[in-house]
């Protein structure tokens, strides 16, 4: 699934630069204007970063671990988008085909990633 960031973003910057697919942006009308769907209900009011759900992994691919969230100075801020449930396959085929000359490696996966 997705991650989303919570309203109780800071909008520090510093996920921007972890996420290994571009899936942060600054502001919702900034990922919609590059025709990025973001979820109902997040940055309302362009207040708050956004993750868009058809560029986010999960980091799955790439780390073991959510980067956004593990840098991410505000607990809880960076969590599982409960509408885009999607399953460790089909986050790593996302992984390769938006980095297709990265390496993606399989066994990087995270313990909230589903089957």
């Amino acid at each position: 699934m997705a991650l989303l960031i919570t309203d109780e973003c800071i909008s520090c910057g510093a996920c921007l630069p972890e996420c290994p697919n571009e899936a942060i942006f600054e502001t919702r009308s900034d990922a919609e204007a590059k025709g990025h769907h973001v979820g109902d209900g997040q940055g309302v009011g362009d207040s708050i970063y956004v993750i868009t759900h058809e560029r986010c992994t999960e980091c799955v691919g790439h780390f073991d671990e959510p980067q956004c969230a593990a840098v991410c100075p505000v607990d809880n801020c960076c969590i599982s988008d409960p509408a885009y449930p999607e399953s460790k396959d089909v986050l790593l085929e996302r992984a390769k085909q938006l980095n297709p000359d990265k390496e993606i490696h399989p066994d990087k996966v995270w313990s909230g990633v589903r089957g």
